[in-house]
């Protein structure tokens, strides 16, 4: 990869850096072609695919065209790193190694941290801080960034989940326990994030309370879905 090293940020605002410097990208469609490249993880991505992303109501005799050159374009913004931006013969593919890709990053330390549960907690840390703030927030009207977003919070789902085990089963449940409570918040219903909660609240000496959010969870069950 000529020693020029480039990472995609999509778990916020998409972020692009070349050789750790900062790199902006105009316009919302380009954006969006970067964010899908990136999203592809390293596969492919068909010209048909870009095109019906990027133009879902009607696409333009143009859109080909205009693909393209969003293609060059981006590809003058890489600068040391173009040539990771790959043309093939049914579309283009971005080339990312291990730790250039934010999203990936996260599932590598997921993984890791699911192999070795005796050394889960600075793994499972590490891939929580990743989190900036809303996924591609200004990108979510395109249907497949909107299916990637969707993605995403299924991941950090899943190692919120794991860190606020991981740090109970280690004795640093008071920690995680704001985070638990945040989980629960913004999900009332999802048992996982309910019982960690009071896993994470009998840790800390707080078990009444426990008892009450799962008295809370019943009773909101048996409302909500009979």
């Amino acid at each position: 990869m000529g020693g020029t090293s480039l990472r995609v940020e999509v778990l916020g605002p998409l972020r692009l850096t070349v050789d750790g410097a900062a790199v902006e990208v105009p316009g919302p469609k380009r954006r969006a072609v970067l964010a899908l490249l990136a999203l592809a993880e390293g596969h492919t991505v068909t010209v048909d695919h870009l095109v019906d992303a990027l133009w879902p109501a009607d696409a333009p005799d143009s859109a080909r065209q205009a693909l393209h050159t969003h293609v060059s374009r981006l590809r003058s913004r890489l600068g040391p790193a173009a040539s990771r931006l790959q043309t093939r013969h049914d579309g283009y593919r971005l080339e990312l190694a291990a730790g250039e890709l934010d999203m990936a990053e996260a599932k590598a330390l997921l993984a890791a941290a699911r192999s070795d549960p005796s050394a889960a907690l600075a793994p499972l840390r590490q891939a929580h801080a990743l989190w900036r703030g809303p996924v591609l927030a200004d990108l979510t009207d395109l249907a497949p960034i909107a299916v990637a977003v969707e993605g995403c919070a299924h991941l950090q789902r899943a190692v919120t989940d794991a860190l606020i085990s991981a740090a109970v089963d280690a004795g640093q449940a008071d920690a995680v326990v704001g985070l638990a409570a945040e989980a629960h918040g913004v999900d009332p219903l999802r048992e996982p994030a309910v019982l960690l909660l009071m896993r994470a609240l009998a840790a800390t000496g707080r078990a009444p309370q426990a008892l009450r959010i799962g008295r809370e969870y019943r009773r909101r069950l048996a409302d909500e879905t009979g």
